[in-house]
């Protein structure tokens, strides 16, 4: 099955205004949304930044006001662009108590979340986190780990967790040597690994950072192929989400 970079579903996006270090105004939102629909991409979920103590810890009803929002304003601007709510939830230790308050967001229509490592931190306890949750029923994607100093010093427990039912994000710029030669270097081993179960973006606005191109697409096709690329960026990303 050739890839298609319009069939893309970008799992992770820093798109809803004023909620992180994404975009601050409903206008850097929409030029976006523009980015994504100019490169034909039509489907996302849009992933704020969660993380309890700091001014990014929008909850679940804040990130459904700002998405309504930008919904309206999109329509307005006839920027046809379909946003499913997420959250990327930054490890913390009061994660399950607000999990099972409610607290925290799922990615689109799924019971799976986006889990986020301290880029600073052990990852040790990031890992039993995980472990609990699915443990509970819950399903957790982590993201970006090729970017993470602990993971790049040791892979293995997260290769072993992955056989247990973790699921594992990257960003495309680490296979594009945007994040160094570390983060590209633990992506390869991961997905060598079969440990890679989405590609996204990790986009926070339309210019750096900034959503996939058709270049970069054909760049990643030579990465991956065909089939993976479309496994990681298509069908798997589809299964989060049922009404496109």
């Amino acid at each position: 099955m050739a890839a298609n970079l319009s069939q893309f579903i970008d799992i992770h996006v820093h798109i809803l205004h004023g909620l992180d270090d994404g975009p601050k105004n409903l206008d850097e939102s929409a030029a976006m949304a523009k980015a994504y629909v100019d490169v034909g991409i039509t489907c996302l979920i849009a992933t704020p930044h969660f993380i309890p103590g700091t001014a990014w810890a929008a909850g679940r009803d804040c990130i459904t006001n700002i998405l309504q929002d930008l919904n309206k304003y999109l329509f307005e601007k006839d920027i046809t662009l379909k946003i499913f709510p997420g959250m990327e939830i930054a490890y913390h230790q009061k994660l399950m108590d607000r999990l099972e308050k409610g607290v925290l967001q799922p990615l689109g229509e799924s019971n799976i979340y986006l889990l986020e490592p301290s880029f600073n931190d052990s990852s040790c306890d990031l890992l039993e986190c995980a472990r609990e949750m699915m443990a509970s029923g819950y399903g957790v994607i982590l993201a970006h780990p090729e970017r993470i100093p602990s993971f790049q010093e040791t892979a293995e427990p997260l290769v072993d967790l992955v056989g247990q039912g973790l699921q594992v994000q990257i960003n495309i710029g680490s296979l594009l040597d945007k994040f160094g030669e570390s983060s590209k270097k633990l992506a390869m081993y991961l997905i060598d690994k079969n440990s890679v179960h989405f590609l996204a973006s990790d986009a926070h606005s339309s210019t750096s950072r900034r959503p996939p191109n058709q270049a970069d697409w054909q760049k990643l096709i030579g990465i991956l192929g065909d089939d993976l690329l479309t496994r990681l960026c298509v069908t798997n990303p589809g299964s989060l989400i049922s009404n496109i």
